[in-house]
Parts: structure tokens; C-alpha cells; sequence
């Protein structure tokens, strides 16, 4: 398979869905939100690199250096009615640093010295067999429905192509 340049999908997930909106998480989602991908035509997602950027002493049961979350993170996928087609949590929303790793496995905290810290997350949907494909119209969604305002960053990025 040839694909040009002009079809790759390398995009933050922002609360527009098309890459005018927000897309650093870190604010008070207490009232939910999302951070979200619409393809404008159909299109392949491969994968979604996830940051947590937060100060020192991040720990397993923390989200970032916040406490656990209470509602938690989910990854999702809706259709273009704004249905939900499918939960890639399985109902069980990310509520700590650790628990990215049951969803994906491929999770790292970066520590190189003095300095804030970050959380990598790698979630390769090929590893499942296919990556997730969207017609036009649907959306891949990060949901969140907790404060987020102590991290110094949260983001999402996608990779795939049209086509």
C-alpha cells in the first residue's frame, strides 16, 4: 500500500474534534468533556500516545501526582449521531498511572533526573488485530469526567492515514 504524505493522520486529540479546539487536559472536567478525533472521510487509527506531565513522585495508585480519579478516563468511539459504537475500556474507565497498562500494556514513567516527570502510554490498536477504522463522521474520544487541573500536561495523540 502506497500512502502519500498528504493522507497520514498525525493529530492531538482537542475539544473541537478537528484541531482548532483545546488540547492539553488539565482542566476541571467535573462537568464531562472530550477530546476527540472526527474523520472527515474515512480513515485507519493505528495508535494513541498518551502524556500525563506532572511534577515528581508520581506513584502507581496516583493519576499523574493527583489522588486517583474518581469517574476516570475511557477511550471510546461513537458514530455519527454521537452514539457510542465502541468502549475500548470494556466499562472500565483508567483511574491511575498503573492502570493504563491493563487497557495497553505499553506504559513508562519518564524520571531522567531533576525535574517534572512524565507518563507515556502506547496503545497500538493493530495489537488487536486491525487498527480502528472510521467513516466519515464518527469519532475515536478521550471522555473525562474529573478534575484534572494539578497535571502540567495531559495529551492525546493519533496516528493513522486516510484512505
Amino acid at each position: 500500500m502506497n500512502i502519500l504524505p498528504e493522507d497520514m493522520i498525525f493529530h492531538y486529540l482537542d475539544t473541537n474534534g478537528d484541531g482548532t479546539g483545546t488540547t492539553n487536559a488539565i482542566g476541571d472536567y467535573s462537568t464531562p468533556d472530550q477530546f476527540y478525533f472526527e474523520a472527515l472521510k474515512n480513515c485507519n487509527i493505528h495508535r494513541i500516545l498518551i502524556s500525563v506531565g506532572d511534577a515528581t513522585g508520581s506513584t502507581a495508585q496516583e493519576y499523574g501526582g493527583l489522588s486517583a480519579l474518581t469517574n476516570g478516563v475511557e477511550l471510546k468511539v461513537y458514530d455519527q449521531t454521537d452514539t457510542e459504537i465502541l468502549d475500548l475500556t470494556a466499562g472500565n474507565p483508567i483511574k491511575s498511572n498503573a492502570e493504563w497498562g491493563k487497557a495497553c500494556y505499553d506504559v513508562d514513567l519518564k524520571t531522567w533526573g531533576a525535574g517534572n516527570e512524565i507518563l507515556v502510554i502506547r496503545w497500538t490498536f493493530d495489537k488487536a488485530g486491525t487498527p480502528i477504522n472510521l467513516a466519515k463522521g464518527q469519532k475515536i474520544s478521550i471522555d473525562l469526567s474529573d478534575n484534572f487541573t494539578g497535571l502540567l500536561s495531559h495529551n492525546f495523540f493519533i496516528q493513522g492515514y486516510y484512505g
